[in-house]
């Protein structure tokens, strides 16, 4: 039957595909973990004459987790004199601005930014505050981020040695990794990216992504570049792929920690990674052909940079391999398949055979996800979840970034999805 042929072929070219990319990511789990880990800065210039001014900006939509943030950012060490702290509330609940309102009066270091709607989401939001923005550095907090008092004076570093650069990103510190397995599943996801991924494009390349939150970025940059792209849904990506065109540099503090969030449900869990896939993918098709010509961008750059998301293409050949390696499963239970007779002769025991092999040759992702766990300081009982849970809640959640994926691919629009965080509910009198 020539349709089953087609399925079988699409299925083992999907297959290979998926080994491929495995295998790049046993290769960078490889190489990143082999590499000494920074335990500190090298140098650590506290001289207030050369710390750089610098602007926080807390973008926020309906979340009273922003003052924790700003609470956090006010006890930071550094000159009073070089901080300016913005929170831009775009929240449409009048009780929730009011409360944000109320923590300002009593804390007159920080000012508020607001606009009508939340127009182009979190970049339309930093878009505003940019123009209130006296610092030459804009320093960007997502609302459950929870930095420690040396965390300014610790990010300034780099930009202090080297005056070129455009930006540098803090690792993620995930603060409720623990709770479920939902949150497992999330806190795996940040660790592979800022544990093995940042971490080796780094060391290959000296270059880094920012991630949305922790990332200081120069000021002049953002305005020479046109600012933020309003309505994507991953702006530190496609900030990033443009800065990376222009020639600049983005550097990564894998020692520098950030506390933050995952999701706690799997719903909310499932809709963030659909959202990174669709603006992932979205800023690459956007910008990929100008980096790629880019004479700006060293070749080494660009690859790596192709590198960073190749994940996603692994998850689209692992979803082919799937659906279509049931179809053939189905098409040779039935007998059309040309390589099967009938139902008989697919038994348990291949079925499980073949199963345990498609694991070993396509689970590069969940052996970075597992090292970069461990990595963390999980214990040998937590990794033991977070297997369970890349096979249960991950495995599901590759459907939602597949769907991620193919809106993006085909253009179709994705709103910004509110996610549910838990240090909503944190009382700042506690």
């Amino acid at each position: 039957m020539i349709l089953a042929q087609i399925i079988k072929s699409i299925f083992e070219i999907a297959l290979v595909g998926a080994f491929i990319f495995s295998s790049i990511y046993f290769i960078i789990t490889f190489v990143s973990l082999s590499k000494k880990r920074k335990t500190k800065s090298a140098s650590f210039l506290e001289d207030s004459k050369a710390l750089p001014f610098v602007t926080i900006q807390i973008p926020t939509f309906n979340e009273l987790a922003a003052l924790n943030c700003a609470q956090k950012c006010l006890e930071f060490d550094y000159p009073e004199e070089k901080l300016q702290i913005l929170i831009g509330d775009d929240s449409n609940n009048k009780d929730i601005s009011n409360t944000i309102d109320d923590f300002v009066k009593k804390n007159p270091k920080i000012s508020i930014s607001r606009r009508e709607n939340n127009h182009g989401y979190k970049s339309g939001n930093l878009n505003k505050m940019l123009n209130k923005s006296n610092g030459d550095y804009i320093l960007v907090f997502d609302s459950d981020f929870l930095p420690e008092k040396n965390f300014l004076l610790s990010i300034v570093q780099p930009v202090i040695q080297d005056k070129s650069l455009s930006g540098v990103q803090a690792s993620w510190k995930i603060i409720n990794a623990h709770k479920n397995l939902s949150t497992l599943m999330g806190s795996a996801i940040v660790n592979v990216v800022h544990s093995i991924l940042m971490p080796f494009m780094h060391e290959t390349t000296n270059h880094a992504i920012l991630c949305g939150s922790g990332e200081l970025i120069k000021k002049s940059d953002i305005i020479e570049l046109g600012g933020w792209t309003e309505g994507s849904l991953t702006e530190d990506v496609d900030f990033s792929l443009r800065l990376i065109a222009a020639g600049k540099r983005i550097d990564y503090l894998e020692y520098l920690k950030v506390c933050c969030e995952t999701p706690h449900t799997a719903k909310d869990l499932f809709r963030q990674q659909m959202r990174w896939a669709y603006g992932v993918v979205k800023a690459f098709l956007s910008h990929f052909k100008k980096l790629l010509n880019s004479k700006l961008t060293k070749k080494s750059v660009k690859l790596a940079t192709m590198v960073w998301s190749t994940g996603y293409v692994m998850i689209t050949m692992l979803l082919f391999s799937f659906i279509f390696g049931v179809l053939n499963l189905i098409f040779g239970a039935l007998g059309f398949s040309p390589s099967e007779s009938g139902l008989s002769t697919y038994s348990i025991g291949r079925f499980v055979y073949d199963s345990t092999l498609n694991l070993l040759l396509t689970g590069g992702m969940l052996l970075s996800s597992i090292a970069a766990s461990f990595v963390n300081g999980f214990g040998f009982k937590s990794i033991g979840k977070v297997f369970f849970a890349a096979l249960t809640i991950g495995f599901i959640c590759m459907f939602f970034v597949g769907k991620g994926i193919f809106s993006a691919i085909i253009g179709k629009p994705m709103n910004w999805f509110m996610l549910n965080k838990e240090g909503n509910n944190i009382n700042l009198n506690a």
